[in-house]
């Protein structure tokens, strides 16, 4: 059921199919289908515009991309942290789904990594690699000339290697978002059938590691129905 639900578009009747939700409930075994349906929909296309992305600019042409198939890569499918942007919270779309239903889609997003041939894990944590922006430590203060200075990338990996989370579906554009400059730096106002997804990316290379995360807009198409990547907007960086 919830297999076959996935590959449907997604009603446009918003006052049916997406109440709203209240804060801290529960959601019951019919939001918990649609949110799946909606997930698999938007997940789906997000990995599409990450693979047919570019050279020139965001989303680009990712080499040793895999993906983490949980939502924000937690074990609840939760985020532990909540971006700073007003309407991130996923729970204003949707009631919090239990972990069976968070489970199955998981499981949708795993079969819909393996259709298009993209790996899918989690991100690995590797020792003694610090973040791209952290500088090399001075010499230790009367140590030897021919002492070496501590290597803080020591432990990064010798080739670039990225790894994304995508969170849950959020219906419609973030109020934070409004007005907001895009990564083409055009100003974001989209109305309609409109929705946005967290996307998360983890890139560990030789001289460190760096996170992330923009917010990724989608509008269904008015005549095939079908949803067109609209702006993608810088949310942060940690490095």
């Amino acid at each position: 059921m919830v297999g076959s639900a996935a590959c449907a578009s997604l009603s446009t009747t918003e006052e049916e199919v997406y109440p709203s939700p209240t804060a801290g409930r529960p959601a019951t075994p019919e939001e918990e289908l649609t949110l799946i349906r909606a997930d698999s929909e938007l997940f789906a296309a997000v990995v599409r515009g990450q693979i047919e992305g570019s050279d020139d600019e965001y989303p680009y042409r990712l080499p040793r991309l895999r993906y983490d198939s949980r939502p924000y890569g937690t074990p609840s499918g939760y985020p532990e942290l909540y971006a700073g942007v007003q309407g991130i919270d996923p729970t204003l779309s949707f009631a919090r789904a239990g972990k069976s239903a968070i489970d199955d889609l998981v499981d949708n997003r795993k079969r819909i990594l393996e259709s298009f041939a993209v790996g899918e894990g989690e991100a690995p944590i590797y020792n003694q690699c610090a973040g791209a922006s952290v500088p090399k430590p001075p010499p230790v203060r009367g140590s030897a000339s021919r002492a070496r200075r501590a290597d803080v990338h020591a432990g990064c990996p010798r080739l670039p290697e990225y790894y994304i989370t995508v969170g849950l579906p959020i219906r419609g554009q973030p109020e934070g978002l409004r007005g907001a400059r895009d990564t083409r730096g055009r100003r974001v106002d989209q109305r309609g059938d409109v929705w946005t997804m967290l996307v998360t990316e983890h890139a560990a290379a030789p001289r460190g590691w760096s996170r992330t995360q923009y917010a990724w807009i989608f509008k269904r198409s008015r005549w095939g129905r079908s949803l067109e990547l609209t702006n993608t907007v810088l949310i942060g960086v940690i490095d």
